[in-house]
């Protein structure tokens, strides 16, 4: 039998017919075939999606919308089909909700990415991907975290951005905007990585985060053109209604790290700041419940004053306009201690005060410190950089019980020599760098009189200052004043 099979084999393969054909059934034919088949069939699922009636299916597509992507769609436009550049439906005016109590994100069209080989029924047709593209977009505060929250939930199909501008007004009804807008998602191997990249106000914002599915969470942040990171590692327990971490930022020449937790209102712990100003440890809160808002306690290892003031307060001869860089979306409260620091004074121990930002403005209340020879000074200030009058008015109380050494390290000696006190509030005009003395008054009753004061303004104006704000911490500006003072 076996015998039998193999000559009716060796028949056919002999058959002048069968060597016929294999004359033409050469390696370039056989592509050609296989390559023809599979064109048509590669054709059939193309060309099939046109005959659908999109149009007529709203209501489904809808549900399919909300079932592969999670988000509920409402469809107001035309529906078409498109080939190139890849299969997709494209649909005009469209309203998204990623819940039903959000506001509703008008787009003026998007696009659904269809499987090449799809099921033949309409009804059991896939979409892949969601594409928004070359539009403008408003989004709104109070639904942000509704949007991170989305993005945690798929774990197949994809929302991306392409060349969008995305925006959402602030409290003030101030547009803020990232231009360029582009969103990218992956998931490979139970990890979930977006990548964002736009432009806001006028600088490269670059923005990765990455979600090991029962892993780690990191978010990394990158402003290139500022020179400023922010690197976040978030607990593995964390979730969007308890979130725990630590972030190291990297601002211009400043290193912030931060342990945090909470939700909406952030405990900090700790924490610490460092730059070539000073060096303090960071505890407290930050809340966003309303508004930002934060509640710091600094407690300052060494800090380098002169030149943290001439960060925020550029000092020259030929300009004497202030730009502060304080932001009026800064509102807040840090305590600031010290226990001791070095100045051209000697040792000053003890300093304590609170600095409140609001609107732009800074105020220091309830300041204090301990000076040498058994001195103290208490001082309240408020900054304000308006700008068409920028101002700093004060409120200053000095108490020294050995006037006469204290007054030594300024090379004035025999003048004093006894307790000594000294009150007084005044306005420094920031843009002509003028002073305005309200009162004087030493020993706790003896007020200065007009003339007095008058002359005091013109040494303190001409000697400390004739070049800026910043002569207020030059020692050798304020011996020369107090030296004229004496005379």
């Amino acid at each position: 039998m076996k015998n039998s099979a193999t000559k009716i084999v060796s028949s056919i393969l002999n058959n002048k017919y069968f060597k016929s054909l294999n004359k033409y059934l050469n390696k370039k034919t056989i592509l050609f075939v296989v390559f023809i088949f599979f064109f048509f069939i590669f054709g059939y699922f193309l060309i099939k999606p046109f005959f659908y009636n999109y149009n007529s299916n709203i209501k489904l597509i809808e549900n399919k919308i909300f079932k592969q992507f999670k988000v509920n769609t409402k469809i107001y436009g035309d529906i078409d089909y498109k080939i190139l550049p890849s299969p997709r439906i494209t649909i005009k005016k469209v309203n998204l909700k990623f819940e039903k109590k959000n506001e509703a994100i008008n787009l003026e069209e998007i696009s659904i990415f269809l499987p090449t080989f799809h099921n033949k029924k309409f009804k059991n047709l896939d979409f892949e991907e969601f594409l928004i593209s070359n539009t403008s977009i408003q989004v709104y505060p109070n639904d942000f975290r509704d949007y991170f929250e989305f993005f945690t939930i798929l774990d197949k199909n994809k929302i991306t951005f392409k060349n969008c501008n995305l925006f959402f007004l602030d409290e003030q009804k101030n547009k803020v905007l990232f231009e360029n807008f582009n969103l990218n998602e992956q998931f490979v191997n139970k990890v979930h990585s977006i990548s964002i990249e736009s432009i806001f106000s006028k600088n490269k914002l670059k923005v990765k985060f990455k979600n090991v599915i029962d892993g780690e969470k990191k978010l990394d942040l990158k402003l290139p053109q500022i020179n400023t990171t922010v690197n976040i590692l978030f607990d593995q327990t964390s979730t969007l209604s308890d979130i725990k971490g630590k972030s190291k930022i990297k601002l211009f020449d400043s290193i912030l790290v931060i342990n945090f937790t909470g939700y909406k209102e952030f405990k900090i712990f700790d924490s610490f700041l460092r730059n070539k100003y000073f060096n303090s440890k960071i505890e407290g809160d930050i809340s966003f419940i309303k508004n930002f808002f934060f509640k710091l306690n600094f407690d300052v290892n060494q800090i380098n004053l002169r030149k943290l003031l001439f960060r925020f307060f550029p000092e020259s001869e030929t300009s004497v306009v202030l730009n502060s860089g304080i932001s009026k979306k800064i509102n807040g409260i840090i305590k600031i201690s010290m226990k001791h620091s070095q100045s051209f004074i000697g040792r000053i121990k003890d300093l304590n005060m609170v600095l409140i930002f609001e609107n732009g403005d800074l105020r220091i209340k309830n300041g204090s410190a301990k000076l040498p020879n058994d001195s103290t000074v208490k001082f309240d200030l408020l900054f304000s950089d308006n700008s068409n009058s920028p101002f700093l008015d004060f409120s200053l109380n000095f108490n020294s019980q050995n006037t006469k050494n204290f007054l030594r390290k300024f090379n004035i000696y025999g003048s004093i020599d006894k307790e000594t006190s000294l009150t007084t509030k005044g306005k420094i005009n920031l843009r002509n760098n003028k002073i305005k003395f309200f009162s004087i008054v030493s020993d706790k009753s003896e007020k200065f009189d007009k003339q007095d004061v008058l002359k005091i303004e013109k040494n303190f104006n001409q000697n400390v200052l004739n070049t800026g704000i910043l002569g207020v911490t030059d020692f050798f500006k304020l011996k020369k004043f107090l030296k004229e003072l004496f005379k």
